[in-house]
């Protein structure tokens, strides 16, 4: 009896009963529901004792949770959305927990505490970003006022709830560089997963016909996102994050290892044949030489004086038309039909028809649109021609976003860019500004022997290559929404993560203190600006 009394704590107890539990799923019901069951409790009490892995798996979840959606109310939810519902679920928890805990113990620290409390709460993202955030999602609702479908509003403002809690509470629970870098690297592991899935479709012939283009045998790749463009758009994001790294880092082995994701990202890129990703990895590549190689801004600006040159010497009639107008039809922009397009044209005029719908829909309401989410719910009143079935979106998310907001709609979610590039721009510029200053400093090294601050410049240096790479990400998510919709398959969740690496970089990046030149990566901001007074 002594010996069950020692051995009856409170910690053997729980590890009973869940035992009990386990075994009574797996007995008493069907094994995909007893799977899921366990799997989700699995979750919820992993990121109850660190909430950070919610920011940790959801690279993973978006890459493959819509395999295993599950449906409630009409809506499919994946298990991306199930963890920022925990994250949320988290942090709320933190508010009564950290009154309890300052209470019960105030000689300890919160910055100490494991699970809820493990959070930064000075840590937010800037109040106009979340200011930006807010005015969307007002806009949204805003539009449900016209919406012919509640439902398919309320599932696309929810894709923007989800975005909007990441953004307030991810920055959080990012309390140190390392946090970030595994971030990263979570990232790309998670699209290189996608890019062997796609080589696997490829060489196993794995796919629909309609995923042949031109009659060309080679099979457009799509992961697990079933279409192609989105599959594009997704390793794009990696592989513009991938390039700046390999071509800026300053760590050989972080460039080599980059380098080898960068081209094995490309590889699947290119046989997923989206002609919005070509385009977009080009823009995300201009703009990593732009800002990361100054030294190649005299060739920038010629090479795009001679673009424009050819421009106006074609409309000029200087040029003779068959020399762009390969590129052209290519892109478009020149010899397609709406009524018998060709089979290598049929795509580019089913998505300019797409497009024209879009605009005819902003034009009939130009304020507050159609309601959000509700294109594919009124596009049979605005198909044209021989192009009736609705694809789930303009293939042009500001099109789209004006055809179902209207005016204040598009002029919010153009608010919110504007505010996530200036605050990419401001870790970028911070960054710079820490480099200069070090100089001095790194020039004593040889006569000091202090090589800790080679070590702190090697540091700063790939941070830097890390924010100009995640700012080419967000840029080819904007290029080629040009061209389609990347906001689906929980990439929302994932252009979050992005913003939140990129506004924590800031805060975390390493500071010399005055304890003889010596570093802390685990410092904020806030601490370099009080020792820099």
């Amino acid at each position: 009896m002594e010996n069950l009394h020692t051995r009856a704590t409170l910690a053997n107890i729980v590890g009973l009963l869940g035992g009990i539990f386990v075994l009574a799923c797996l007995l008493l019901l069907p094994m995909q529901v007893s799977f899921r069951l366990l799997l989700y409790l699995a979750a919820a009490i992993w990121t109850l004792l660190r909430p950070r892995m919610v920011l940790y798996l959801l690279p993973l979840a978006v890459a493959w949770g819509s395999l295993d959606p599950i449906t409630l109310s009409g809506m499919n939810l994946t298990s991306a959305d199930i963890l920022v519902f925990l994250l949320a679920a988290n942090w709320l928890m933190s508010f009564p927990l950290r009154k309890f805990a300052a209470s019960a113990s105030p000689h300890v620290a919160l910055s100490t505490a494991i699970g809820p409390l493990d959070k930064e709460h000075a840590a937010t993202s800037p109040r106009y970003l979340i200011l930006a955030t807010a005015i969307l999602l007002g806009t949204m609702c805003l539009s449900i006022v016209g919406a012919a479908s509640i439902s398919l509003s309320l599932k696309e403002i929810f894709k923007w709830v989800e975005f909007a809690l990441l953004l307030l509470i991810g920055t959080q629970y990012i309390r140190t560089r390392q946090q970030i870098w595994t971030l990263i690297v979570l990232i790309c592991l998670a699209a290189l997963s996608q890019a062997f899935l796609g080589y696997i479709q490829a060489y196993f012939n794995l796919g629909p016909a309609a995923f042949t283009r031109g009659g060309s045998k080679l099979l457009r790749v799509y992961g697990s996102f079933n279409q192609p463009n989105p599959y594009a758009g997704y390793i794009n994001i990696t592989l513009a994050l991938t390039l700046a790294l390999a071509l800026l880092g300053r760590n050989l082995l972080i460039r080599i290892l980059s380098g080898i994701t960068a081209i094995l990202l490309a590889l699947a890129l290119y046989l997923s044949q989206s002609r919005g990703a070509d385009i977009a990895v080009a823009a995300a590549f201009l703009f990593i030489i732009s800002v990361g190689m100054p030294r190649l801004h005299l060739l920038i600006k010629a090479g795009g004086i001679a673009v424009l040159t050819i421009l106006g010497a074609y409309f000029a009639g200087i040029v003779p038309q068959r020399f762009l107008l390969p590129l052209l039809k290519q892109l478009g922009l020149a010899s397609i039909s709406f009524i018998a397009p060709s089979e290598a044209d049929y795509s580019t005029a089913e998505r300019l028809a797409h497009w024209i719908a879009g605009v005819n829909m902003f034009l009939d309401h130009p304020f507050f649109g159609v309601g959000i989410g509700n294109y594919p719910a009124v596009y049979s009143k605005y198909f044209i021609t021989i192009f009736a079935l609705p694809l789930g979106h303009a293939h042009n998310y500001y099109i789209n976003m004006a055809a179902e907001t209207g005016i204040f709609g598009l002029a919010g979610f153009m608010l919110l860019l504007m505010a996530i590039f200036l605050a990419g721009s401001r870790t970028v510029q911070t960054i710079y500004a820490r480099l200069k200053q070090i100089q001095p400093q790194q020039q004593t090294v040889i006569a000091t022997g202090q090589e800790h601050v080679s070590i702190y410049v090697s540091m700063l240096v790939n941070d830097r290559a890390l924010a100009i790479g995640l700012l080419a990400a967000l840029v080819s998510i904007c290029v080629h929404n040009l061209f389609d919709n990347l906001y689906v398959h929980s990439m929302t969740n994932l252009f979050a993560l992005l913003l939140v690496a990129l506004i924590r970089l800031e805060g975390v990046m390493p500071i010399v203190g005055s304890n003889g030149g010596h570093f802390d990566y685990r410092e904020s901001s806030r601490s370099w600006r009080r020792a820099d007074r």
